[in-house]
């Protein structure tokens, strides 16, 4: 496959540009869609908040003339080490945390360092609830915790709007059991 041809098939183009067919329009591709990504102000702000306490006390420690002494090389091995390490995870996070809500599934990916999203039924959802911490209180990120019938809970950490995914997953929900409800009814 060429650059050209992946680029004629991206998602992010579109359609009336692309040589393949569409099944349904895009229009209602959106409607039975939709996706959250991973906040990166509260995904990063742990590392950073990290940085700024070992620095301001590696300066505090420079500026007293102690900065010869073990508790400065300790500083200077977590800013070397220690913040990049947790910058590089903050970044795996970011780009492999998502939620997916499909027509009649919900597609979950916990991000790194779980290899494989978990595709669930609308059906096997009991519950879903929304945990934060204190950068999620901070940034309006929050944890979703979906509960299964069958199965551990899954847990999709530092979504950027929880409380928005949990409306739409309740929706898609009651899209889904709504003919069955409705077909039993009658």
């Amino acid at each position: 496959m060429t650059v050209a041809e992946i680029r004629l098939n991206s998602a992010f183009m579109d359609s009336a540009d692309s040589h393949t067919q569409h099944v349904l329009p895009v229009a209602e591709e959106a409607s039975h869609q939709s996706a959250w990504r991973a906040s990166a102000v509260a995904l990063f702000l742990p590392a950073l908040v990290v940085a700024a306490g070992y620095g301001t006390l590696l300066f505090a420690l420079v500026l007293g003339d102690r900065g010869n002494g073990p508790l400065a090389r300790v500083c200077m091995i977590v800013l070397v080490i220690g913040v990049p390490l947790l910058l590089a995870y903050a970044g795996l996070r970011l780009s492999t945390t998502r939620l997916t809500l499909h027509a009649a599934y919900l597609e979950a990916h916990p991000g790194f360092p779980a290899r494989d999203p978990v595709a669930i039924p609308y059906a096997a959802v009991s519950r879903a609830s929304v945990r934060r911490g204190l950068s999620g209180w901070i940034t309006g990120a929050g944890s979703l915790v979906i509960e299964r019938e069958n199965g551990l809970p899954v847990t999709v950490s530092g979504l950027s709007s929880p409380d928005a995914a949990i409306a739409d997953l309740a929706a898609f929900r009651d899209a889904v059991h709504a003919p069955a409800a409705s077909a039993t009814a009658v």
